[in-house]
């Protein structure tokens, strides 16, 4: 329960840095790939500090199955490498970000078919969006923009579309889930599967 809780805030809190993200890229376009690129590296480089000292101060036992030291490292050099090369980052940034919606739009489509399964009428429209967005990335990665500023207007909109469909999609399915365990919790005794308690929870509305 508490890793389930732990991966709820860390999507959300990954989603509205999306929509945030999209709305500096919308509303700052001509300043916004240099701004990325030292923000990133900062923000890679403070990780490698804090996964090295979460290494060195876990418990020994609890931390010895932990990648922290690896992933601190990797974090930091990359880090490092993007504030001293901020250049190459700006240069593949339209592969990147696609590369990144296409991640986004295979979560979308499994969150579209968990939620058919948890009994959502219009799980249909959360896989229309994710489909747009498989579109929207591939239109990234052939890059036919003219002008940066046009391609950092692209990448503002897509981001916020695709941080919103996460967070209202990642929001509707743990408030189900969450629905779903007050039900079974009400009868310990009984074992129910997913179609009785989606069944008994029509009945309750």
């Amino acid at each position: 329960m508490d890793e389930m809780k732990k991966f709820r805030r860390s999507y959300i809190l990954l989603s509205a840095l999306y929509v945030v993200l999209g709305i500096v890229l919308l509303v700052w376009p001509t300043s916004s790939v240099q701004m990325i690129c030292y923000t990133l590296g900062f923000v890679m480089v403070v990780l490698g500090i804090t996964y090295g000292i979460l290494y060195f101060t876990k418990d020994r036992l609890s931390g010895v199955l932990q990648m922290d030291l690896v992933i601190g490292i990797v974090c930091l050099a990359f880090g490092a490498f993007i504030l001293l090369n901020p250049e190459f980052l700006a240069a593949v940034l339209p592969f990147a970000m696609g590369i990144i919606l296409l991640l986004g739009a295979v979560v979308k489509l499994q969150s579209a078919l968990n939620m058919k399964r948890l009994g959502f009428k219009k799980w249909y429209l959360v896989l229309i969006l994710a489909l747009i967005i498989v579109f929207l990335a591939a239109l990234l990665l052939w890059n036919p923009f003219t002008a940066d500023k046009y391609m950092i207007l692209y990448t503002g909109a897509c981001l916020v579309l695709d941080g919103l469909t996460n967070l209202v999609s990642m929001v509707c399915i743990f408030y189900r889930v969450k629905t779903l365990n007050k039900i079974q919790a009400q009868y310990p005794d009984r074992e129910m599967d997913l179609k009785e308690l989606l069944e008994m929870k029509e009945k309750q509305e």
